[in-house]
């Protein structure tokens, strides 16, 4: 985390050059890789980038040669390299798009040189930022707290394991691996609802010992001592499978 940190203290140093090019859109344009352009030059979040070096991709015939002279945001992560999908506007997108965004002008700014900014939707004319600039950090900060918390709640209620087959339907099971955390403990499956799913996960739920630390405490009558996380109130136990055992087999049709 602090080595993340630094690193992005120094892309901010570096976007923040008073001399550095403020490219129009026009003017970008002119570095799309092709016969008679300037150089090979994309843009992300307004953030302009020297390619060049991977001229095979982002040339033309590479493989990502629409990027290039342009500033496609969006296209990023949605996947939609029709000329419609590649716009720079991010509004809208998912927590989850809007991190994958970050990680790309990380990359970016680790492979590549970065030679200044965009005029338009993240920076004026004078390189300053817009209000949409400042949006989008709100939205990328809310990206990251979002994050944070789902992180928290998989060191608490750890993903299950699952299969499918035809004849038996899905299973799902605890192991001390489950859901690639790695604890000294394997749990049982529950249903976990979270605010603002509209479907349950299963998660594997540590049945003995006190509560984790932050959790619900157990009902009344109930020995902290030996119930674990069990009596937390998002958590419900999944029909037809014995409470008690780390592996439980739905019916075909269940959802999890």
């Amino acid at each position: 985390k602090k080595a993340d940190k630094v690193v992005e203290k120094t892309q901010e140093v570096k976007e923040s050059k008073s001399s550095e090019k403020v490219f129009t859109e026009a003017e970008l344009k002119q570095y799309d890789g092709k016969d008679g352009s300037k150089g090979v030059y994309l843009a992300i979040m307004g953030l302009v980038f020297d390619v060049s070096k991977g001229k095979q991709h982002y040339g033309p015939g590479g493989g990502y040669e629409f990027f290039s002279g342009r500033d496609a945001s969006r296209s990023y992560v949605s996947g939609n390299f029709e000329e419609a999908g590649l716009t720079d506007d991010i509004a809208g997108l998912s927590h989850q798009d809007h991190i994958g965004l970050k990680e790309w002008v990380d990359f970016y700014h680790k492979d590549y040189t970065y030679v200044g900014k965009v005029s338009g939707r993240y920076y004026n004319s004078d390189g300053s930022e817009t209000a949409y600039k400042k949006q989008a950090e709100g939205w990328l900060a809310e990206a990251r707290q979002d994050k944070h918390m789902e992180d928290s709640d998989k060191e608490q209620f750890p993903p299950c394991n699952s299969e499918w087959s035809a004849d038996r339907g899905s299973r799902l099971w605890c192991t001390k691996k489950s859901g690639g955390m790695d604890r000294s403990w394997v749990g049982v499956p529950r249903q976990l609802f979270s605010p603002g799913k509209t479907k349950p996960r299963c998660a594997c739920v540590k049945d003995f010992g006190a509560p984790t630390s932050g959790a619900t405490p157990p009902k009344q009558g109930k020995q902290r001592s030996a119930r674990g996380d069990l009596d937390n109130p998002s958590l419900k136990e999944y029909p037809g499978c014995d409470p008690k055992d780390s592996s439980c087999q739905l019916p075909d049709d269940d959802k999890n």
